[in-house]
């Protein structure tokens, strides 16, 4: 009976590390690589490495530190890939990481033959949408222009945060319409 209870203290103790290994290996700020990109701020200074976040139907949601000549779809390998639930119309994997500073995969709402929708909600593309279009989505009547504007004078929006570069949009705005916008 004793030797009984010994085991089974041993592999209590034994599938608690296993557990804790587990976890650890699946969550990205607990290791320093993964995929070979570093997790971690790098001791050397380098210049060309930047933290950058990723956030919505992302496997492991979290920031990263990659170099600048990396592209979105390195990182969303490096987060463990997109879920099913990630809408392809709003994200490019071939978007250089740049300057950038962070990504939200947005979902996709609802597939109805071939378009996003959200019961009566249609995703706008902002890269073509009118006025109106922008509107419909949360865009005010003064942010909406502006969009076109920014759009027509710097080429199209290649993520959905860019949509912040316009004058007059903050984080709130995009908090509020970013799972209503598109990029093609």
């Amino acid at each position: 009976m004793f030797k009984v209870i010994v085991i089974g203290i041993v592999v209590t103790i034994v599938g608690l590390f296993v557990l804790s290994a587990v976890h650890k290996a699946g969550t990205p700020a607990d290791s320093s690589t993964i995929n070979g990109y570093s997790t971690q701020e790098t001791s050397d200074g380098d210049e060309n490495t930047v933290k950058i976040g990723i956030t919505g139907e992302i496997a492991h949601p979290g920031s990263y530190y990659l170099s600048t000549d990396k592209t979105l779809g390195d990182l969303i390998s490096l987060a463990g890939g997109v879920t099913s639930e990630a809408d392809s119309k709003c994200y490019n994997t071939s978007l250089v990481i740049s300057v950038r500073t962070s990504f939200y995969i947005a979902p996709v709402l609802s597939s109805t033959n071939g378009s996003c929708v959200s019961s009566d909600q249609v995703k706008v593309n902002i890269n073509t949408a009118s006025s109106a279009d922008l509107i419909s989505v949360g865009f005010t009547s003064s942010q909406s222009p502006s969009i076109i504007t920014y759009r027509e004078e710097n080429g199209k929006y290649e993520a959905l945060e860019d949509v912040m570069n316009v004058k007059g949009i903050a984080r709130g705005t995009f908090e509020k319409v970013k799972n209503k916008i598109c990029l093609i």
